[in-house]
């Protein structure tokens, strides 16, 4: 094992080394494959886990007793204390499936028009997070509580509605990924690296989102508390790792097209001359 660390360790080094040299537009190409790959292996892990409902059964009862014997409170008597507020779990249901995806894209959008050279950054830790939760989807299947009613837990979606899975967006989920939680994990590490990117003091705002998104996953019965604390352990682990071997990326800028004419025709006058 120790032979084939210190073997792979200089490869590695090279291949991260070579990505640091890379140019704007090809860093840009590479955000594109890598948030290729992570939809392809989440698809590759919903498909291999998809005939594992009795496993994820198990493992959710498992969970739910090994949670009341270290002392965790109950998800479903939080959602007991608000599932009469109809309002605001119809607001929870929207936020749980329109938040996830467009917060991620805006983030990136932003970060590759605005902040490019925090692009490497970025894109490591949240490759590395996502990944390392594809790894337990795929060795740890969880049912969700909402598919645990006789736990006392609700389906928000299918009670309150809107029910996105009634419209056939179950068939791109993978309903058996509870744990962990990559809504939390994802929010988390958009907060941590806004709170590291921007310099004003209202950049703390930020943590509303990874909070916020913690509440609704209960509220809604589609992650337990465990899920929540490995979704941000590993949010966290990745965005540590990625601080620490793909640090800041400097870019020259791109001239206006217009500045660039003209300098052309300065420096075709000048020959002549």
């Amino acid at each position: 094992m120790g032979q084939a660390l210190q073997t792979l360790t200089p490869k590695m080094n090279k291949i991260i080394s070579w990505i640091h040299k890379q140019g704007r537009i090809t860093t840009i190409v590479f955000n594109f494959a890598a948030f290729g790959l992570i939809w392809v292996g989440y698809s590759q892990v919903r498909r291999i886990t998809a005939d594992s409902t009795k496993i994820a059964y198990d493992n959710a009862v498992n969970l739910v007793k090994f949670q009341d014997w270290i002392g965790f409170p109950s998800e479903a008597a939080f959602q007991q204390s608000v599932i009469d507020l109809d309002l605001l779990i119809k607001i929870a249901n929207c936020f749980y499936f329109l938040m996830h995806f467009p917060s991620m894209i805006l983030f990136l959008a932003w970060v590759m028009f605005r902040k490019v050279e925090w692009i490497p950054q970025v894109r490591a830790s949240i490759c590395m997070a996502t990944f390392m939760g594809l790894i337990i989807h795929l060795a740890f299947p969880l049912m969700p509580p909402r598919l645990l009613g006789s736990y006392g837990f609700i389906d928000t979606a299918k009670v309150f509605g809107p029910d996105p899975y009634s419209l056939g967006v179950a068939k791109a989920a993978n309903e058996l990924a509870a744990m962990p939680s990559l809504h939390v994990g994802w929010a988390l590490l958009i907060a941590l690296a806004v709170i590291k990117i921007v310099k004003s003091p209202a950049r703390w705002l930020i943590l509303l989102h990874p909070i916020l998104t913690t509440i609704v996953v209960v509220i809604t019965a589609n992650h337990f508390w465990l899920d929540i604390v490995v979704g941000a352990v590993l949010a966290y682990v990745g965005w540590k790792i990625a601080s620490k071997y793909w640090p800041l990326k400097a870019f020259q800028p791109i001239e206006p097209l217009a500045e660039n004419s003209a300098q052309g025709e300065t420096e075709t006058q000048s020959i002549q001359n």
